[in-house]
């Protein structure tokens, strides 16, 4: 196993520039997932630390050492891809060995590391078994086992369950949180998925447009979001961005339509600079209140109810604006499409964004 240190390292192809001066630090041991939207770079980054594609500028470490030069084959890391690459010839026993094979490693080693990597995966009843013969989830356990086998330093899993329908996504998320804690390899997992990344990782690192935008535990990033992207990317349904003018103690969000705030709140913003924010508040924090003028009200017209098993999602638009906004209700509550209803948003819940640079106001 490997700590695994980024230190400024910038991919660039020709003129163009995939990422730019990405730095962090994996402890040796701990799962930490890259997070974006796609073309947002963190494949690109696997690849760098992989060996497959080359590093522009900054340094990568294994442990110590600088490890830019040292070709893929030589780093150690084994990588999981989207596509599993089973050889369709092989058996299962004989894909997870293949590694081991080519490296000329005893026989008997090899059928032992098998079949101890497929009791752990719960594919030891599979060993004699083609990838033809395997359903999704148990191909991607097989491969997952093939990289596990050689007990790499480092352990890469580019987007490995976007092939698998829901149900088998959760129970193969499940599935691999257990098996890290298990065998304690370094990994970093990639996805668009925010879902994923919440559930799996010890820490997140949240791009965009090729920069990092946040690193922190799922914790922090959810409830301490840096900025507007990571605000409404983390999170699902994601977080309500309204658009707010503060004229004389009141939040306006359209002529007619506005919050009054508790004073502490705009005691603690640059009003003197500027008037225009972002406020945003997850639909969590917001709910039907059934009174007309209190503190953060605001009035909304029904557009869509989802249904969600044990609550409903609720749609709606802020009345005499264009603006969205979504809450959750228990799934008994009385409401229907087109109902103008009166919700508060918990004002200790309330997150402000600059307009333009998106960053939080702490």
């Amino acid at each position: 196993m490997a700590k695994v240190k980024l230190d400024n390292i910038t991919r660039k192809i020709n003129q163009t520039t995939i990422v730019e001066n990405i730095s962090f630090e994996i402890p040796d041991g701990e799962l930490w997932v890259l997070v974006g939207p796609s073309g947002c770079g963190k494949s690109t980054i696997l690849r760098c630390i992989s060996g497959l594609e080359s590093i522009s500028q900054g340094n990568l470490y294994f442990d110590d050492v600088v490890v830019n030069q040292i070709p893929a084959r030589q780093r150690d890391v084994a990588m999981v891809f989207q596509n599993y690459a089973l050889y369709p010839h092989l058996t299962v026993a004989q894909n997870l060995g293949f590694g081991l094979k080519m490296r000329k490693v005893n026989p008997s080693v090899i059928e032992e590391k098998v079949n101890f990597v497929s009791q752990i995966l719960n594919i030891n009843h599979l060993l004699y078994r083609k990838p033809k013969q395997l359903s999704g989830g148990q191909q991607q356990r097989v491969a997952l086992g093939r990289a596990i086998i050689r007990q790499p330093q480092v352990f890469l899993l580019d987007e490995p369950l976007s092939n698998l329908d829901a149900k088998l996504r959760e129970q193969t998320r499940t599935e691999l949180k257990k098996l890290h804690h298990q065998v304690g390899i370094t990994t970093i997992y990639v996805t668009h998925d925010q879902v994923e990344a919440m559930t799996l990782g010890d820490r997140i690192v949240v791009l965009d447009k090729g920069i990092v935008q946040q690193i922190g535990s799922p914790n922090e990033i959810y409830n301490s979001p840096a900025n507007r992207m990571v605000a409404t990317f983390l999170g699902s349904p994601p977080m309500n961005i309204i658009p707010v003018s503060y004229v004389q103690g009141r939040w306006f969000i359209s002529d007619t339509e506005y919050l009054t705030l508790a004073s502490n709140i705009s005691e603690k913003l640059p009003l003197n600079q500027k008037k225009n924010w972002d406020l945003g508040i997850r639909p969590e924090f917001i709910t039907i209140n059934n009174q007309d003028n209190i503190n953060n009200s605001l009035k909304v017209i029904i557009d869509i109810i989802e249904p969600l098993g044990k609550e409903m999602l609720v749609r709606g638009t802020i009345l005499n604006s264009n603006i969205p906004l979504t809450f959750e209700l228990p799934i008994n509550h009385p409401i229907n499409n087109n109902d103008i209803v009166s919700v508060q948003l918990d004002e200790n819940k309330i997150f402000f964004f600059d307009t333009i640079t998106g960053a939080r106001i702490n």
